[in-house]
């Protein structure tokens, strides 16, 4: 059995959507120069997705590590091919 979710939309309250900026602030800037806010906006988009089941108050901790994650795994292979 295949269970579909529905996508979530970016965050709808005021903190959470500062939150998520936030984040996305932190993550570029870590990122800088190596990837743009754009793709890190839908790598977060993705997190929160596959996130859908947690606590909306582990969401957030939860999200961002995911994301870092993700990116490093994808500037890794990149740079692994490039090689």
């Amino acid at each position: 059995m295949t269970t579909h979710l529905e996508p979530q939309s970016p965050p709808n309250s005021p903190s959470d959507r500062n939150q998520y900026s936030a984040t996305v602030n932190r993550l570029d800037a870590e990122f800088k120069g190596l990837i743009s806010a754009e793709c890190i906006n839908i790598v977060m988009m993705g997190c929160l997705d596959d996130l859908s089941w947690t606590t909306p108050q582990a969401r957030p901790e939860l999200s961002e590590r995911l994301a870092r994650q993700r990116i490093i795994s994808y500037l890794d292979s990149k740079a692994d091919n490039f090689n």
